[in-house]
């Protein structure tokens, strides 16, 4: 496919399938929801840079077998599991040794992974925004994108992972969409550690 067009690594979503295989019935039923797309993900060589499309699919299909709610909540899950990856495990380890565990500095990774797994589909950036918040931001996304509500809410899987990395309790909130200009931002809120508090 064209390197200008937005895409998708496929080891990540293979290793999304492999993760919802883990996750007994609920990641089973987002698999059964398309099978034509899992059996199309899993006979595609693990560098190639699949269609954007197929992200899609795979975040409807979840929405399909589960309902918005759970199916937010299971990718955040999947993601999770693929700290422990290859894919991810030295990039994940190097953000920790470099920010610690605290959301407000390791936030700053995330557009950087969001580099790794997805191409073409945004300028991202994400910074803290006070004492137990941060912002993460994206705009230029291609039309395609911006226009699919549900895949954009999806992204914020990633900040969700992130506090589960940190061993925090807090919340990501998809705060502002607007389609026509092709930005979001996200809003991340959780419990402030002592340390925290005192640094800032």
């Amino acid at each position: 496919m064209s390197a200008g067009q937005p895409a998708v690594q496929a080891s990540y979503m293979q290793n999304v399938l492999q993760a919802l295989e883990r996750l007994g019935p609920d990641g089973q039923a987002v698999r059964d929801a398309d099978p034509e797309l899992v059996r199309e993900i899993e006979r595609a060589p693990r560098m190639w840079w699949m269609p954007i499309a197929w992200n899609l699919r795979l975040v409807e299909a979840a929405n399909r077998a589960l309902g918005r709610t759970r199916a937010l909540a299971l990718l955040a899950s999947c993601i999770h599991a693929q700290l422990d990856t290859p894919l991810w495990r030295n990039f994940a380890q190097g953000a920790v040794r470099l920010f610690g565990l605290d959301p407000g500095a390791l936030v700053r990774w995330l557009p950087r992974a969001f580099a790794i797994v997805f191409r073409g589909c945004g300028v991202w950036r994400a910074a803290r925004s006070g004492d137990g918040q941060a912002v993460l931001e994206v705009s230029d996304l291609p039309p395609e994108l911006a226009a699919h509500a549900l895949w954009v809410e999806s992204m914020g899987a990633g900040g969700r992972a992130l506090l589960r990395l940190c061993n925090v309790r807090g919340e990501v909130r998809l705060a502002a969409h607007d389609a026509a200009a092709g930005s979001a931002r996200f809003e991340l809120r959780w419990e402030p550690t002592a340390h925290e508090s005192a640094a800032h």
